[in-house]
């Protein structure tokens, strides 16, 4: 994942320690206590790719630094290949998902689309099923949200790392665009009205949002 410095439109008005310097020290000392953690530097000078186990384990570090008054960015997250024999490989994983029987199907697709493999289906307790798949830790990226969403909120999922394999090539993370804002300025409520029958929304009226280019049809990958 990379963090860099905030280059939003409301860069410095949240954080107190807002320059590469200052992230580049947390960083540092989080390598001292932080054993599974590793930080490189990034494609420009005020950017680092931070490497650790998982999103959960980078997630808890975003919020510790957010809380100590740490302005950055941070990009979408990412895998750690390697190759094998020379060939390029990804992290596979195990996934058992405990569903009731009726969305089933919503579950087998939801994992087709990400490119996961059906190991194995049985009947569990109390009117639900349990799947086995096999799927690349890229298609993992965001699915719990999804299949909450596929289930109703009833669907149960673990995993467990598999092994490295060939990369399983582009994987699908969404079929729907976005809603994205083109002015600068502060949410209002029949703005949102509007726009809520076309979407998930995730601000609130009253909230500061900035505007994205879509001229060029690339939007920023970081947040």
């Amino acid at each position: 994942m990379t963090f860099k410095v905030n280059t939003s439109p409301f860069a410095g008005k949240e954080g107190k320690y807002v320059t590469s310097r200052n992230i580049k020290d947390r960083l540092d000392r989080e390598l001292e206590r932080n054993l599974a953690l590793r930080v490189e530097p990034g494609e420009t000078a005020d950017s680092f790719v931070v490497s650790g186990r998982g999103t959960l384990h980078l997630g808890i570090l975003i919020e510790s630094m957010r809380r100590e008054g740490y302005e950055f960015e941070i990009g979408p997250p990412k895998v750690i290949t390697r190759e094998v024999d020379g060939v390029k490989c990804e992290p596979y994983e195990e996934a058992v998902v405990e569903v009731p029987e009726n969305y089933v199907g919503s579950v087998v697709e939801l994992f087709a689309q990400r490119k996961g493999e059906m190991l194995d289906m049985q009947p569990s307790i109390e009117g639900t099923t349990r799947l086995t798949f096999k799927i690349a830790t890229r298609g993992l990226l965001g699915l719990k949200n999804a299949l909450l969403t596929a289930t109703r909120g009833l669907g149960l999922l673990n995993t467990l790392f598999d092994s490295y394999r060939p990369v399983a090539g582009d994987i699908h993370m969404r079929e729907n665009g976005s809603l994205v804002a083109f002015e600068t300025g502060q949410v209002t409520a029949y703005a949102i009205e509007t726009a809520q029958e076309r979407g998930q929304l995730f601000v609130k009226p009253g909230s500061q949002v900035s505007a994205v280019s879509a001229s060029s049809g690339v939007y920023p990958d970081c947040v």
